[in-house]
């Protein structure tokens, strides 16, 4: 942790430099929104690099090559061309350099994968996994602790109105990519999102009341690239 601390300290302190000399030495072509841009670009790649994870490394570095192009006369690249081409590469590098799990996340898979729906969801720790195809389901639990749901390229509908969670509450992982999730969750239940987003978007419909500090607690974690998760209060 510490030696993380000193990198990330390092890298905003050289983007400030950055930042300054660019305006006052060379770059005088490229806006002050793009340079910031540029900065917030390069962590995003960065920290999903360490993480291994492919689509937030290589978009933004295809953006980067949008924005300086011109003033540093790279060789130009249509940006859907190069935007596509980055989709595919992470795409390629996901299934070529899967990410391995953490000993300290536990889920529970089923015994049969299938390349297009995998699932187990009568347990406590459903996982469900949608690739190129649409599927709905209905979790069912008397003491859910956890669950990953992962769509790529499909659309994935969770429904967990027959669910009791845990004393201790849940905790949720969502993997979104190119794809759709939509989670009808009940009313009663205190949501807590830490989803993060890349190019996506986490939206939330239906009304629901105002929750006292005993509600049954979720924790939505993971991340939505070029995707969107929306969760619905039923």
């Amino acid at each position: 942790m510490k030696n993380r601390n000193w990198f990330w300290g390092l890298f905003f302190l050289l983007s400030a430099i950055f930042v300054i000399l660019s305006q006052v030495w060379f770059f005088h072509g490229i806006s002050i929104t793009s340079i910031l841009a540029s900065v917030f670009l390069a962590a995003i790649a960065i920290s999903s690099l360490l993480r291994l994870e492919y689509f937030g490394t290589f978009i933004p570095l295809s953006i980067l090559y949008i924005i300086y192009s011109k003033p540093i006369k790279l060789f130009y690249i249509s940006p859907w061309l190069l935007i596509s081409s980055a989709l595919l590469i992470s795409i390629s590098f996901s299934l070529l350099f899967p990410k391995r799990k953490k000993n300290k996340v536990h889920f529970y898979y089923s015994a049969e994968q299938i390349n297009q729906v995998s699932e187990n969801i009568d347990n406590n720790n459903p996982y469900v996994k949608v690739s190129l195809n649409s599927a709905s389901k209905y979790v069912h639990s008397e003491d859910l602790q956890g669950g990953q749901f992962i769509s790529n390229l499909g659309v994935l509908d969770v429904y967990f109105d027959q669910v009791k969670l845990s004393s201790n509450g849940a905790k949720l992982f969502i993997d979104c990519n190119l794809g759709s999730i939509n989670l009808y969750i009940p009313k009663d239940w205190k949501l807590v999102e830490d989803i993060h987003s890349y190019l996506g978007e986490v939206s939330y419909h239906n009304d629901h009341t105002n929750l006292s500090g005993n509600a049954p607690k979720v924790t939505l974690t993971g991340k939505v690239v070029l995707g969107d998760v929306k969760i619905f209060y039923i």
